[in-house]
């Protein structure tokens, strides 16, 4: 439990902060980690078992142990625990996480894909352990987004007692001179002037977020005042090849890590997450409440939130010319500047706290059936 690494992580924290705000009490159930949350246990379970696979059983088994012992009102897991009331794979399901990430190979490589997948014990351990939740349906099961809701049902059949409780944030209250301050220190750290357009992309796993064709569209764009910051990634050397080859290498910045990540939004003038698969990206949800223009595609469940023109949806990373377009859109400020505007009216609704809310009816209710 580690909320500096953003995810899942720190939606638990959020929504945790935010229970404990209204009264609740509130255990967090991890393997290892610390939160300094008034209100919120951490309670860690430790890593025993042998390899990934026994250490997911063995911290299963741990929680179903906890949970009959202390007796929770609710037991909502973000991870397939059988001891459950709640279900919420903040990731989505395995069988939709697996499709997603399928989606950008080509067909022998899916096949080889899929073939590795069996002899991985972990993996097999995950999809036992959420087959076994899914098929209760005692069990609340909750998407982050339409398209997890969808995956419920397209690969476990499963429509009784699933609900759609879209994911919301969290973000800092700041008055406007220090998002001026953030901005310029940021590009000054950049050596990027004021009036340069700077597109912004936050990932973890680049190949899956689409940072490769990030960078091809990126360079289609006339070179113009435009820079491509792209913060995150583990192995980020053969991107940094990919702009030299394309010639782009000069107005494209990598960020490793930061400690405060809404000082990058505010340098930025609109984000770029091109999602191969997304249950609910933060970074979309972010920077709707950010009031900064995002562009994405429909394969990331936050974009469902961008129907009513508070970001730009494309149909898959794969449309570089749509990609390009989009990107020249988005160059427009009087076209930022309506989004912007869109993304106040959304704002409240991409909120953690508009989530708590449906997540406490979800609470009460399963609360009201138990004997």
């Amino acid at each position: 439990m580690d909320s500096a690494r953003g995810g899942r992580e720190r939606s638990v924290a959020e929504i945790s902060a935010e229970l404990a705000r209204r009264g609740h009490d509130v255990t967090i159930l991890c393997q290892e980690g610390s939160l300094d949350i008034a209100g919120v246990e951490v309670l860690p379970l430790g890593r025993a078992g042998v390899g990934r696979a026994g250490q997911l059983k063995k911290f299963a088994d741990a929680v179903r142990q906890v949970a009959n012992r202390e007796g929770y009102d609710i037991v909502h897991a973000t991870l397939p625990v059988p001891a459950a009331n709640v279900y919420q794979p903040r990731g989505g399901t395995v069988p939709g996480r697996d499709a997603g990430r399928e989606r950008r190979l080509c067909p022998l490589c899916r096949i080889i894909r899929r073939a590795a997948m069996t002899f991985n014990s972990k993996h097999r351990c995950e999809s036992r352990l959420e087959k076994q939740i899914v098929a209760d349906t005692s069990v609340m099961c909750l998407g982050v987004s339409r398209m997890v809701v969808e995956e419920f049902a397209v690969h476990y059949g499963r429509r009784e007692n699933v609900r759609l409780v879209y994911s919301g944030v969290d973000v800092p209250q700041v008055d406007e001179a220090t998002r001026v301050s953030w901005r310029a220190q940021c590009r000054q750290r950049w050596g990027i002037g004021e009036n340069s357009l700077v597109f912004l992309t936050v990932a973890h796993n680049f190949a899956l977020k689409g940072v490769d064709e990030c960078i091809e569209a990126f360079s289609e764009l006339p070179s113009g005042k435009a820079y491509l910051v792209i913060v995150g990634g583990k192995k980020i050397e053969p991107y940094r090849r990919q702009a030299d080859r394309l010639g782009v290498s000069g107005r494209i910045i990598f960020e490793r890590t930061v400690a405060n990540i809404f000082e990058l939004y505010s340098a930025a003038d609109a984000v770029v997450l091109l999602s191969w698969q997304d249950a609910c990206s933060r970074v979309v949800l972010e920077a709707i409440r950010w009031g900064l223009p995002s562009l994405t595609t429909r394969f990331n469940g936050a974009a469902e939130l961008l129907a009513h023109g508070a970001g730009v949806v494309l149909e898959s990373p794969a449309d570089r010319a749509g990609i390009v377009a989009a990107m020249e859109k988005l160059s427009d400020p009087d076209k930022r500047r309506e989004i912007t505007a869109a993304c106040r009216d959304a704002s409240e609704f991409a909120s953690n706290r508009r989530q708590v809310d449906e997540l406490e009816k979800v609470y009460t209710e399963i609360a009201g059936t138990k004997p």
